[in-house]
């Protein structure tokens, strides 16, 4: 008996030990969207397996109608059969056509390396939106007579019966330009200020709320929806916000479908059957805040709604100033109509309320003015909490900074004020926070309390696009960490349904140089594919019929052409979408788009007549080559920098050919890429000193980091930079496109003492020094402390963020693989420098999570290191001076009496250039170089 117990034991152990799971199933970036409008959806899922080497090599998807078919393993929509594939990511779904409105059920089984199949996953869904215009019955409505600059919030309410118990109801609504609804006395879903921020004029995101049954009533319900301003009519850009899509009205999309337990079916829709009136909020725009006026909220002023679908009017998207026509000469007039637009559903999550932060001081510089310093530079508005009587106005005013007398100083907001203003309605404690505006602040200044406040009077309340983290770095030198948290703060507060480059004065705009530089950086930190899938989207929506795109999308403000490395991003960013995620669909969604902005760039008259393309406005002292290495310590030439990208865009593109199976495309464009290459060297590097025009940090860094420089060059310009460096007491001399360049650069020219010291300066200029001078946050100038505040100087920029990569890729040693898309394969090759004893880091691959943790203990390097199932990776020691003798994986030897020994999972590569290499299969692993 003791013998068969034991055997069962055995048995079981045996099962765990090598059993695998599937886990995280994903329809495109969600694990269950609602409301998706892909009619041909991709499926994902990651492996979870204790056991080394653990891959897939088959896989089966099932999708069913209802859930019972797919219990009973009835794929009554798609079987795909056993597909052999290690392909775990992004699997196309092949089935029977989807239908609007329908929940779809899924599982999926593989076969391991040893040809054993799992058992299903658990079962996990997609459900569609509407799919066509017919499916939308729903009429625009809004209130005539509320246009202006900008337009007035209204309210819109809607009654109606239900006489039985539903058993489904769905939501679907958009706004222009956001919307706030109530059903039933409370908030539908946790979204703020939706739709969100699109190309108007071409497309307008709708979302899809599910209503819990309990929260439907027999009888009478109630719909109250309320309408600001946001991106589409509350005015962008400086100068106060002079330009917008619209006047307004606002106006409201709904349509809210029930089933009924017997089958039967109600709509409800908005039209002008609902009721509106003016809101309690008084005035309303992203800039300047919101005033509230509580008393309101009782009127009985209520009108019939009015039917807008056939509203159009001009938009005032570019200035019409004669002094501004240099840019905006050639911009193409546009009508805004709701007739013309494409209605589509969200692609990723809204942004939402992520975090409440109390203050840590309120002080009261001048009486009656309490100063509230929430202790981080954050993005949001504040909860009020307060009683006193009706009439009483409790004033709010944000800002980054505090006067020397201790109130907020708005100098650096330029022609804002942000202002909040609460009036109250003299009943009892009274809560409040604002629906149409954010801003980006530290410090607020409260007036007109009636009594002293505590830490519950007013609450931060931290809003971005709700993505999630996944990523995470540390180390030993604190100076970093501090760099690293005011990179996450920077990214946090610049994702509001597009990049933005600052979040708190008249800009917030997507400026796409800002962008495409912090791109990699933000993909560690953050899962950001379905959030720059989306702003591709907005890039391309707003594209010039000629080719060119805009230096802000959606487009605002700036007119075009677009500038180099600030255009570049449209095809930039997909190719980081695919190095980072594997997505190849959001090469061929845009690849028209992304090919007719390069070959805008080749064959530009600039092009025809040089052989390689320049950007410029003007001539002689007059001439202007585009914003160049931007705000950098030391200024670059600007002119070499649309040759640089030229050949950058026509790089990438050939790649992206390839991948999707344009062969000759591929071919062409990596001609291009390297006839632009030739000629740029022709032109701008000085072959005798190995220096390009200039000599500066940036004008090297630029053409060595994209590739220009000849490979026999490399390495010379790579000692200049480094020379220039030291020349400059180990600082940096970089603007916004270089700054993410310097580092790795040198790191790989075997300069990586020189690029830590560097990192970790805390003196003028460097990122320690901004931390020093108490920024929570990334400053948008070196100097931002010395600059006159007024102008351009934000204190809350993503752009110097980009210095976060080569925190994960070169000290954690978590770095792509450029021959592997989505980290199927990659390469872990941390590198100690300067006084650090250890660092750690980890990032959530679509396979699953990658982590790396090593120390120094005296002479002996610990890694401890986790590669995720159905993924490998090329493993890069440092073993300088050191053999296969001196390193062990958990305690086992590479070698015994001098033959190699094998050890579990791993392939001894060689030792080359200090660094022992070798590859691995998924799983755990713990080396020792001793």
């Amino acid at each position: 008996m003791k013998k068969i117990l034991f055997s069962v034991l055995a048995l079981l152990l045996f099962i765990n030990t090598n059993a695998q799971t599937i886990e995280k199933l994903r329809c495109e970036y969600e694990e269950k969207p609602l409301g998706l409008d892909v009619i041909n959806p991709r499926l994902s899922w990651q492996i979870k397996s204790v056991t080394r080497g653990t891959k897939q090599t088959a896989y089966q998807i099932l999708v069913a109608d209802s859930e019972a078919n797919i219990k009973k393993d009835n794929g009554n929509l798609w079987n795909s059969g056993v597909v052999k594939s290690d392909q775990s990511l992004w699997v196309n779904y092949n089935g029977k056509p989807l239908e609007s409105r329908k929940r779809y059920f899924w599982k999926v089984k593989i076969w391991n390396e040893k040809n054993k199949p799992t058992v299903y996953s658990d079962i996990s869904w997609w459900e569609m939106g509407l799919l066509q215009k017919t499916d939308w019955s729903a009429h625009w409505i809004g209130k005539n007579g509320t246009e202006g600059k900008p337009p007035k919030s209204v309210e819109l309410q809607k009654e109606f019966n239900l006489a039985k118990r539903a058993v489904r109801a769905r939501i679907y609504v958009t706004g222009l330009g956001a919307y706030h609804l109530i059903f039933n006395g409370k908030k539908v879903g946790q979204d703020i200020l939706t739709p969100g921020w699109t190309n108007y004029l071409k497309t307008i995101h709708y979302q899809t709320y599910e209503i819990a049954a309990d929260d439907l009533s027999i009888g009478v319900n109630f719909i109250t929806a309320t309408l600001g301003n946001a991106w589409w009519s509350g005015g962008m850009g400086w100068g106060g916000g002079k330009f917008a899509y619209s006047d307004g009205p606002c106006r409201l999309l709904f349509q809210m479908e029930l089933e009924f337990y017997d089958g039967s079916r109600q709509t409800v829709i908005s039209d002008g059957s609902w009721k509106t009136r003016l809101s309690p909020i008084v005035s309303n725009s992203i800039y300047n805040g919101e005033v509230y006026d509580a008393r309101l909220e009782y009127g009985k002023d209520w009108q019939n709604a009015a039917i807008m679908d056939d509203v159009e009017n001009k938009t005032t998207l570019f200035s019409t100033n004669e002094k501004d026509q240099v840019n905006n000469k050639n911009e193409e007039s546009e009508i805004f109509s709701t007739k013309n637009i494409n209605l589509k559903s969200s692609l990723v999550p809204q942004i939402q309320v992520q975090q409440e932060i109390k203050a840590i001081k309120i002080t009261e510089p001048r009486k009656g003015h309490f100063v509230f310093d929430f202790g981080q530079n954050l993005v949001g508005f504040t909860h009020l909490k307060v009683e006193g009587k009706a009439g009483k106005e409790i004033e709010m005013k944000f800002a980054e900074l505090l006067t020397e007398k201790g109130l907020v100083d708005q100098a650096n907001l330029r022609s804002i004020r942000p202002t909040d203003k609460y009036i109250l309605k003299g009943y009892g404690v009274e809560e409040w926070e604002p629906k149409f505006t954010y801003h980006g602040f530290r410090y607020v200044e409260v007036e007109g309390l009636p009594k002293k406040p505590d830490e519950n009077t007013l609450v931060a309340k931290v809003i971005y696009s709700s993505v999630p983290f996944t990523g995470n770095f540390a180390c030993s030198e604190d100076i970093l960490n501090k760099i690293y948290k005011n990179i996450t703060w920077g990214q946090r507060s610049n994702m509001h349904s597009v990049p933005t480059d600052c979040p708190q004065r008249d800009e917030r705009l997507g400026w796409m140089g800002d962008a495409q530089i912090f791109a990699p950086t933000a993909s560690y930190i953050m899962n950001m594919n379905g959030f720059f899938a989306k702003w591709e989207r907005d890039i391309v929506d707003s594209q010039h019929s000629s080719g060119y795109v805009y230096d802000v999308n959606p487009k605002m403000v700036v007119g075009g052409p677009s500038k180099p490395a600030w255009g570049d991003a449209v095809v930039i960013v997909p190719y980081r979408m695919y190095q980072f995620y594997g997505d190849k669909r959001i090469i061929e969604e845009n690849y028209e788009s992304m090919k007719r902005w390069v070959e805008y760039l080749n064959n530009h008259p600039n092009t025809q007549k040089n052989g390689i393309y320049h950007f410029q406005t003007g001539e002689g002292d007059k001439a202007w080559y585009g914003y160049g290495d931007w705000v950098p310590v030391e200024t670059s030439p600007t002119k070499p920098i649309g040759g640089s990208y030229q050949f950058f865009s026509n790089k990438l593109l050939g790649e992206m050919a390839k991948v999707i199976g344009k062969t000759a495309d591929a071919q062409k464009y990596t001609d291009v890429a390297k006839k632009v290459g030739d000629k740029y060297n022709e032109i701008y590097f000085d072959a005798q000193s190995k220096n390009y025009q200039g000599k500066t940090q940036g004008a090297n860094l630029i053409p060595l980091s994209l590739g220009i420089t000849k490979d026999t060059d490399r390495l010379a310009v790579a000692q200049n930079i480094a020379e220039n460096v030291r020349s400059k007491d180990n600082h940096l001399s970089t603007g916004f496109i270089s700054t993410e360049m310097l580092l790795p650069s040198l790191s790989e020219a075997g300069e990586h003492e020189l690029a830590y010291k560097v990192a970790v300066q805390k003196t003028y200029p460097s990122l320690g020094y901004m931390v020093e001078k108490g920024a929570t946050t990334m400053w948008e100038l070196w100097n931002s402390d010395t600059e006159k505040p007024e102008g351009m100087n934000s204190r809350n920029h993503f752009a110097y963020g980009s210095i976060g990569e080569w925190f994960y890729a070169y000290l954690a040693g978590i770095k792509i693989d450029p021959q592997s898309a989505g980290f199927k394969h990659f390469i872990v090759a941390p590198m100690p420098a300067g006084n650090l004893t250890w660092a750690e880091g980890s990032y959530d691959s679509n396979y699953g999570k990658i982590s790396t943790r090593w120390d120094l203990q005296g002479t002996k390097f610990i890694l401890k290191v986790n590669i995720p199932t159905n993924s490998s990776a090329q493993i890069q020691l440092p073993a300088k001076g050191k053999t296969i003798n001196n390193i062990k994986e958990s305690g086992k030897p590479f070698t015994i009496k001098n033959k190699p020994a094998k050890v579990e999972g791993i392939t001894f590569v060689k030792i080359e250039k200090d660094k022992a290499i070798f590859e691995v299969v998924g799983g755990n692993y713990e080396f020792v170089v001793e």
